[in-house]
Order: C-alpha cells, then structure tokens, then sequence
C-alpha cells in the first residue's frame, strides 16, 4: 500500500510555478505561431549578469525565460540536500531529452523552409503531450521519496 502524499507548502508552491509557467509556454508559442511580433528591450541587471538585450519577438521571449523557470522548479524539486539517488532523479535524463527536442522543433518551425515545417510541426505534438506526463511523475516521484 502507497503512504499518503503530505504536501508542504514549498510543494504547493512548486505545482502553481509550474501550472503557470506552462500556461506562459503555450502564450509564448502562441504568439510565435501566430506572427504576433512586439519590439523591445530586457535590461537585465544583477551581480552576475548585466545588459540589454533587444527583441523582435515577445513570444520568444516569453518562452525563452519560462523554459529556465520550469528548469530551475524542476531541478529545485528533484535536489536533495542530503544526496541520494531518488527514483525521481532516474527521470531527469527522460525530461532533458524532451526539453532539448522541444527546442529543436521550435527552432526547426522558426528557420526551416516553407516545406520542411510540417515536419517539425509533426514532431512536436508528441513531445508536447508527454512532456507534462514526464513533469507530473518527477513530481509524483519525487513527493514519494520524501516520505
């Protein structure tokens, strides 16, 4: 018999991170598929990074910093502080693999030609569609091996 899932806080807080970032994933995707283009600049600011960088495309943009957000929830949900190789980390290759590819399509939809997209098009169905099924048992894993 499975023990009862406690979720704290910090796990509650990590779930909405990652509801919301996938949300702002789909706009941003959206937006790209749809042409929508705004220029503009980030300035970025802290101890270790500092510029401006212009931009020609919100879409990307906004993909571009809510893939790090579901990278950094991800990473912070599967370290432990007192190491151990969990059953949630056996996962993370599975997980990087999808992320990569789902980068490649996009780039692929972005700079192929006219003819080449639908293939890009293609494949990025199913790994869209098993990416949260990837994200959702780290999660599950993970919440299992603290208990």
């Amino acid at each position: 018999m499975n023990a009862p899932l406690y979720w704290k806080p910090n796990d509650w807080l990590r779930l909405i991170s990652l509801i919301g970032a996938f949300g702002l994933f789909g706009v941003g995707s959206w937006m790209l598929f749809q042409g929508i283009s705004a220029e503009g600049f980030v300035d970025l600011k802290s101890t270790l990074l500092s510029g401006t960088l212009k931009t020609s495309s919100a879409g990307l943009n906004i993909c571009f910093f809510t893939l790090f957000i579901i990278i950094f929830v991800l990473v912070t949900l599967v370290s432990r502080p007192k190491g151990g190789a969990g059953r949630a980390r056996r996962l993370l290759p599975v997980l990087w693999t999808l992320l990569i590819a789902l980068a490649v399509c996009g780039i692929g939809l972005a700079f192929l030609p006219e003819g080449f997209r639908i293939v890009a098009g293609l494949a990025i169905g199913p790994v869209a569609i098993s990416l949260p099924a990837v994200v959702f048992a780290i999660i599950r894993l993970a919440s299992e091996d603290k208990t």
